[in-house]
């Protein structure tokens, strides 16, 4: 529930468009108990598989083996750190969410599929929500625009400063942590680009590791999609365009994730990243913009 707030369940319909891992398990969860969850359709990604030996040789250089190697090392230890904060925010009786219960649920490669224009078109939703899914084609679009409240996407990132893949990991690397953050916003034919509802950053502490960080980003963004779609049909959402083109973290743009990089930001924030922002948080955070964050 959103900042611990008990709030009627609403009805109005939903489907849900995401991948699937813990943090959309939660959101799903989150979704089915605030309003009535039609249908999930969950993007598989199994036509972005590859083959082992295609993914070594993207490390046939021994610095990028190296590099992958002593990511691979240290990522347990990350992971093991983060667990007690990961269960403190997603898990329930000590235990992870699961899929939803009793609600159809339409698995597919692509999300653009027409399988999930066909879901729209038998559940009728009153919104769609994405996240964690490829980049939503027209049709699709097209589709969504008649519902009565649209289509809405969880970014991870604080547009407009950010969008993209990877944001927050990409800011914090980059030594903005006051861009660490969340959107919730309409889809348009952009990247992260439609106008906004809600935006909001994680409360972070000069102890948090990347994926304690990463964690808290997606409570907070699970919630205030919580808060967008209960906005959207009280018809008190704010509907702010973007006013900056920001960041975009693309591999086109010279961003390309590399597993290494969760190494760099830990040793970033071990060295002291989150502990000078807040100590000079009001010259950092002068002339950020958030949105229907009252």
């Amino acid at each position: 529930m959103a900042d611990g707030v008990s709030n009627p369940k609403l009805e109005v319909r939903v489907v849900l468009l995401c991948c699937d891992g813990l943090y959309q398990r939660d959101l799903m969860r989150q979704i089915s108990r605030e309003f009535c969850l039609q249908a999930i359709v969950l993007q598989t990604g199994d036509s972005q598989r590859v083959s082992f030996r295609k993914r070594l040789w993207r490390y046939r250089s021994p610095v990028d083996l190296a590099r992958y190697a002593t990511a691979r090392l240290l990522w347990p230890a990350y992971d093991k750190r983060a667990r007690p904060t990961l269960s403190a925010l997603f898990y329930e009786n000590g235990r992870p969410p699961d899929l939803a219960e009793d609600v159809p649920i339409i698995r597919v490669a692509n999300v653009n599929h027409p399988a999930t224009e066909a879901a729209l078109d038998r559940y009728c939703p009153d919104v769609v929500c994405v996240n964690g899914t490829q980049l939503i084609r027209r049709p699709l679009r097209e589709r969504a625009a008649a519902l009565p409240l649209g289509m809405i996407n969880l970014h991870t990132g604080l547009s407009p400063y950010s969008r993209g893949g990877n944001c927050n990991l990409f800011m914090l690397l980059e030594r903005h942590p006051e861009l660490v953050g969340i959107t919730v916003h309409h889809i348009d034919g952009g990247i992260d680009h439609g106008d906004i509802i809600i935006t909001d950053r994680p409360n972070m502490n000069p102890e948090d590791s990347y994926e304690m960080i990463d964690a808290k980003t997606f409570r907070l963004g699970n919630d205030r999609m919580i808060d967008a779609v209960r906005r959207l049909a009280s018809g008190k959402a704010e509907r702010v365009p973007q006013w900056t083109e920001g960041k975009l973290f693309l591999r086109r743009t010279g961003y390309l994730y590399d597993p290494y990089l969760r190494v760099q930001v830990n040793r970033m924030l071990s060295n002291g990243l989150i502990a000078d922002y807040l100590a000079r948080r009001d010259q950092f955070d002068a002339g950020i913009r958030l949105v229907g964050n009252q």
